[in-house]
């Protein structure tokens, strides 16, 4: 019992160490943005999406190690009150509280990243209006668009 409960452990730090690349990646967006850098935008979003589909998956081993723990529908900050061992109830605290603190983290970083990135369409969308265009007539096309499984 305590193995997978270990295993809990290292995954809740593993899901940790995502979330601050997470965070990362939002900040160097936020550069990106700030230094109208569209290459490094794209290239930034496209690690985000492959960090976003790791976390997804380490997310779903965690719910089976819950699983298989007969902890299915209790909650990661709820996790610690389950544990009998006061040892292994201190460490899985320990981690799933540095799991919050860094998903606060991330929460904030992002907020951060969407207000910029609206705040810069809506410079763009009143250029194109400047310039007699209406952002809403634009067709946009796919063709050339290539999703990168290796990024």
């Amino acid at each position: 019992m305590n193995d997978k409960f270990e295993s809990m452990i290292k995954l809740i730090d593993e899901l940790t160490d995502v979330l601050a690349k997470i965070a990362d990646m939002k900040r160097q967006i936020i550069v990106a943005v700030r230094e109208d850098d569209l290459g490094k935008l794209a290239d930034c979003m496209k690690h985000e999406q492959v960090l976003s589909l790791t976390l997804r998956n380490m997310e779903q081993k965690r719910l089976k190690i819950q699983d298989e723990l007969g902890l299915k529908q209790v909650k990661l900050s709820e996790l610690p009150l389950k544990v009998k061992d006061a040892d292994m109830q201190i460490k899985i605290r320990n981690a799933a509280d540095k799991l919050s603190a860094q998903y606060k983290i991330v929460k904030s970083t992002s907020d951060a990243a969407r207000s910029i990135l609206e705040c810069n369409l809506r410079r763009v969308e009143q250029t194109m209006k400047k310039m007699g265009v209406d952002p809403s007539q634009i067709q946009t096309s796919n063709a050339g668009i290539h999703t990168d499984f290796h990024a």
